[in-house]
Formats: structure tokens, C-alpha cells, sequence
């Protein structure tokens, strides 16, 4: 089996060794899938459309996994972007019979951000439009019955968890893609074969 993973940064694995990427832990744990990471880091959901034909279709995969829409909200402050092209590349998948699944982004941990992404990352509004696209997302899903990997309940939820999780707030450490492989693969083993 062959799997596309088309995203930004949190599937290019931003700050941490290639080995240590969740799609490389994946692919070395699932024996007889070929798993190719399309992340590009600093990437928004339109611009991960403007690549699907050759990113993904060109690859002539069985399975595509989808996640982004971080880089929308921060860049633009909005979810309308992200969620008409993340729509549209799942309507894409289908028409090249390619079976999709989406990912959840992560949240943002605004205690351990780094300088440099403050400006974009931090605030209400961010919190609140990546909690409103994770809703999204979730019944898009399950209108659509596409499976989802919501990435958010792989996350700790005390302080001490949470700093060793990120590496500047956005971003997961090594033990982060540890978790994010352990739940994007639950999700895929337990796919309903349909």
C-alpha cells in the first residue's frame, strides 16, 4: 500500500531529525506500506492544492492523509481558506480514487512559543479559530465519513507533558512525533475496510 501525507510543517517534521519524523516511525513500523511525506514547511491548505496533482495524484497512491490549515489561520487570521481547500482536495482524492483521511493540527502551546513565531501564532483569535477548524474538521469528517486523526488528543494536557511534547510551541519534539505515530496509526489499522 502506498500513502501520500500532503502538509506543512507538522508532517515535515520541522526541528527534528528525518528519522525522527512520525511518517519515518510509521514507515518503518507498518511493513508493506510505502509512506512518502509531502510537508513542506511554512505551507497553508492553498497552497497544498496548488500541488495535489503532482504531489499526490501524480504519486498514484492508494490512500492520502491531508492536514493543514495552521499556517492559514496564522497568516490570515481566518478558517474559510483552509477549509475550502482541505474540502477540496478530499473531493479531489475521491475523484482520482484515491482514499483520503485527514489530520487535525495540532494546537498551539502559547507558554512555550518562541519569539519568533509570536507574532503570528499567539492570541484569542488564534486559539479560537484553531479550536473552530478542529470542529470543522471533526463533522466534515463524519458528514463526509472521511476518517479523521485528531492530532489533539494525542497532546498532554498538564504543563510538564506539554513543554516536552513542543519544541517552541508550534512544532512537536521527538516525543511528540512518538505520539502522533502511535494515534495516526491506531487510526489507520482501525480503518473500516469500506
Amino acid at each position: 500500500m502506498r500513502i501520500v501525507c500532503l502538509g506543512d510543517s507538522l508532517t515535515y517534521g520541522y526541528g527534528v531529525k528525518r528519522a525522527s519524523v512520525w511518517t519515518a516511525l510509521a514507515s518503518r513500523a507498518m511493513t508493506g506500506c510505502e509512506i512518502i511525506n509531502k510537508g513542506i514547511s511554512g505551507d497553508t491548505a492553498g497552497g497544498m492544492l496548488s500541488r495535489f496533482e503532482t504531489d499526490v495524484a501524480g504519486s498514484r497512491p492508494d490512500m492520502v492523509f491531508i492536514m493543514g490549515g495552521s499556517n492559514d489561520i496564522f497568516f490570515s487570521g481566518s478558517i474559510s481558506e483552509a477549509e475550502s481547500s482541505l474540502a477540496a482536495m478530499v473531493f479531489r482524492s475521491l475523484h482520482h480514487s484515491i482514499r483520503p483521511f485527514v489530520g487535525v493540527p495540532l494546537p498551539v502551546y502559547e507558554p512555550g512559543l518562541a519569539k519568533e513565531w509570536t507574532a503570528f501564532a499567539s492570541g484569542e483569535n488564534v486559539r479560537r479559530q484553531l479550536g473552530r477548524y478542529r470542529e470543522w474538521l471533526l463533522r466534515f469528517g463524519e458528514s463526509f465519513r472521511i476518517p479523521v486523526v485528531d492530532f489533539w488528543e494525542c497532546v498532554p494536557a498538564d504543563s510538564s507533558g506539554l513543554d516536552a511534547f513542543y519544541l517552541d510551541g508550534i512544532h512537536p519534539s521527538e516525543e511528540g512525533h512518538r505520539r502522533m505515530d502511535a494515534l495516526w496509526q491506531d487510526t489507520l489499522l482501525n480503518l473500516p475496510d469500506n
